[in-house]
């Protein structure tokens, strides 16, 4: 009897991790983004669009804001990855790590500022989640090698952050997703590639489930400070907006959307120079499974 309750035990578990999937956001430039993008995500989830800022004290529409007053879990002595649980919700997106750890994730690299993030993450010993553009990598493919190297996760952002992928064919979709894929393991053959996130969030079920069937994950986010937007926000006024809101709404189980690519990321550099120890001071910050 025993044999047979962990046996069925061990098979919920798997099919638990099945739903989840395995396997994108936008590059941060202003050209990239465009006008704002409407999301695919179902009223009331979190992690919506990047192309919306995110205010301090008010979420999106569609996307609640993470609260201030959430008890962080306890300080952790070291960031390397602990196992994090799949979270999927029931539309097959993933948007928070399924425990108390913290996920951060930097989109629409690599970049020349990749190896100054890489460096900043190293000297702190935090892993992360890297969700790069097919053309950055075919143009930097030895940061892709370093962020393999590094101990850090993968995550496919499609081709070219064609925020209007999900919206064409299958067929489309897959032949988009795999080239990126081929890509990045022309730099990493072996490359584990366990997610995926969609330019700006505009997940739709088609985009969820080719990506699910080529092994991926589809990932969202909870806390998003529009990075990105260098229109709104420049210097010194993006950094201190950087550091508020992730400061302001992370919790527990959080994943933070933020970039390494695609425009000017000056900003998003010196404002983790910040964020970075007070993160790890809070929150075991993880980079998600492989």
């Amino acid at each position: 009897m025993t044999r047979t309750r962990l046996a069925l035990g061990a098979l919920i578990s798997a099919a638990a991790l099945a739903l989840a999937g395995c396997g994108g956001t936008d590059p941060s430039s202003a050209s990239w983004h465009g006008a704002p993008a409407q999301s695919g995500f179902a009223s009331g989830q979190t992690g919506g669009t990047e192309a919306h800022p995110i205010s301090d004290s008010t979420a999106q529409a569609g996307r609640p804001a993470a609260s201030a007053s959430a008890t962080p879990s306890s300080p952790a002595s070291a960031s390397a990855s602990p196992a994090a649980s799949a979270s999927a919700s029931s539309d097959g997106i993933m948007r928070q790590t399924g425990g108390t750890q913290v996920a951060l994730t930097f989109d629409d690299g690599p970049s020349a500022d990749t190896p100054k993030l890489l460096a900043m993450l190293r000297q702190h010993n935090i892993k992360a989640t890297f969700c790069v553009v097919g053309v950055a990598v075919q143009e930097f493919p030895q940061y892709v090698q370093e962020i393999v190297k590094d101990g850090h996760t993968l995550c496919n952002h499609t081709w070219k952050h064609d925020d209007k992928l999900g919206k064409k064919s299958a067929d489309t979709i897959r032949a988009d997703l795999q080239r990126t894929n081929d890509e990045i393991r022309k730099a990493v053959p072996d490359a584990q590639i366990p997610y995926f996130r969609h330019p700006g969030g505009n997940f739709t079920p088609t985009a969820v489930r080719v990506s699910r069937d080529l092994g991926m994950v589809s990932l969202g986010w909870t806390v998003d400070p529009s990075d990105w937007n260098t229109q709104k926000w420049k210097g010194d006024q993006m950094t201190q907006h950087i550091i508020a809101t992730v400061r302001n709404n992370t919790k527990p189980g959080g994943v933070i959307l933020s970039h390494d690519g695609g425009g000017d990321r000056s900003a998003t550099l010196a404002a983790y120079k910040t964020l970075l120890p007070e993160l790890k001071q809070r929150y075991t910050l993880i980079a998600l499974p492989n």
